[in-house]
């Protein structure tokens, strides 16, 4: 059971949050929800309630990855992101409305697999903009090992 000392602590960490780290929290909310309803299907298919609201709020997540899209920055990669989403949260749509585990238990792995995919490349972005503001320090030696000598 939640405390408000837990409720606290992720409201702080979402308000402290980076665009980028909010992406992974939503990642871990879709995760998360996706498999609560699916062990609720498997386990507890008498649940019907609690399997409705853990995939409305996988759902939910799904459309704010949807509306977190740029799509003048991002061009087709933002047009191919929003169609996966979009077919992710139809398929939720259905498991809801069927009760149909199979669809759920498919998704999860993707789910998984994009959300590393995001943290890696927050990763390597983040080492990016440490190299760019190293490189744009005054008597910063060049990356490489190789030191020009005058």
């Amino acid at each position: 059971m939640a405390t408000s000392a837990d409720f606290k602590y992720l409201e702080t960490k979402i308000l402290t949050a980076s665009p980028e780290e909010l992406t992974l929290i939503v990642f871990d909310v879709l995760i998360l929800s996706s498999t609560k309803a699916l062990e609720k299907m498997k386990v507890a298919l008498g649940d019907t309630q609690g399997i409705h609201d853990d995939l409305r709020r996988a759902q939910r997540a799904l459309a704010l990855l949807m509306g977190s899209l740029n799509f003048e920055i991002g061009g087709n990669l933002s047009t191919n992101l929003f169609r996966v989403y979009e077919f992710w949260h139809h398929e939720l749509v259905l498991a809801n409305m069927q009760k149909d585990p199979d669809r759920v238990e498919r998704l999860i792995p993707a789910f998984k697999e994009y959300r590393v995919t995001w943290a890696e490349a927050q990763r390597l972005r983040r080492i990016e903009v440490a190299q760019t503001q190293t490189q744009q320090q005054p008597g910063a030696q060049p990356r490489g090992g190789f030191v020009a000598v005058g």
